[in-house]
């Protein structure tokens, strides 16, 4: 099972993007994006469970909020860039 981080610029974009998800009943977590993807500022992310990344990235997108890029972490702890 893998979770997913939507990168962030900044904790306000990332706290509005949990906004949306939560008004959309798709629970995330908002944490600072680890430092292996810390890219051009992408500081904090929000972590969503594998079987919910369609429903968030629906709602994220629905609501027009700004993530970056999305990673998958495996549970070897590597990480992998997932296509829009």
């Amino acid at each position: 099972m893998y979770d997913y981080f939507f990168t962030f610029r900044s904790v306000t974009a990332a706290l509005s993007a949990s906004r949306a998800l939560e008004r959309a009943g798709v629970p995330s977590v908002t944490v600072r994006t680890p430092k292996d993807l810390r890219h051009k500022g992408c500081g904090y992310s929000l972590r969503v469970r594998e079987e919910l990344l369609p429903e968030a990235r629906g709602a994220l997108q629905s609501a027009g909020t700004g993530y970056q890029k999305i990673y998958r972490r495996a549970a070897g702890g590597g990480w992998q860039e997932v296509l829009a």
